[in-house]
């Protein structure tokens, strides 16, 4: 069972959200809020496993309640969930600490389905977005070199930040480096606090120097 948050401000969307939750049998239903204060204050009390984030809130930005929630609430995903499909706010959320990026066009079966991945180690973002990141980070994967370890990162952290920073997600990481993807995320939370950082793209920029 996947417990989800929903932060919408639309009340009729935000209904059909909660519907869609309420109901599916693989799913938990932890609350929803339509403003960002009322994230900030309900999402550390349920401590979902996915909150699926309006970016355009009335009281401040999506983005911007992801970054105030991703340090308070290192064991949740946060999906930015927005019609805008502008390449800086994609990049704002990402850097924010969202793991994926999914339009609200989105239909409910793909929704589920993205939910799932997400819990699962996944990072689904809309393939034009994603292919965008996968070559940035690939034109640069031949001479990625650490900037220097005096954080403390090991080999296989270090593998595993190159991979990630090659494009590739958590489990296809985690399948290179022949190991679980419970492994793999213990591994992520380790690098997470030997850099001091709350998200992946963070961590691959500051050990990268990007």
């Amino acid at each position: 069972m996947i417990s989800v948050f929903v932060v919408e401000d639309n009340n009729d969307f935000n209904i059909l959200l909660t519907q869609l939750f309420q109901t599916h049998p693989e799913f938990i239903f932890s609350g929803s809020a339509r403003t960002g204060q009322e994230a900030l204050y309900n999402i550390p009390l349920q401590n979902p496993d996915v909150v699926l984030m309006d970016i355009g809130l009335p009281d401040m930005s999506g983005v911007e309640c992801i970054a105030k929630l991703k340090p308070r609430c290192r064991n949740t995903e946060f999906v930015a969930f927005t019609v805008a499909d502008q390449d800086e706010v994609v990049f704002d959320a990402l850097k924010a600490g969202a793991t994926s990026y999914l339009m609200k066009a989105t239909p409910p079966a793909d929704l589920i389905k993205a939910i799932k991945e997400v819990h699962n180690g996944g990072s689904p973002i809309s393939s034009d977005i994603a292919r965008k990141l996968i070559n940035l980070f690939s034109q640069q994967s031949n001479h990625l070199k650490p900037f220097k370890n005096d954080f403390g990162i090991s080999r296989r952290e270090d593998e595993m930040l190159t991979y990630l920073a090659e494009g590739m997600t958590y489990q296809e990481a985690a399948d290179k480096m022949f190991i679980s993807l419970s492994t793999l995320k213990s591994h992520i939370y380790n690098t997470y606090e030997k850099l001091q950082v709350n998200n992946k793209v963070e961590a691959i920029n500051k050990y990268f120097k990007q």
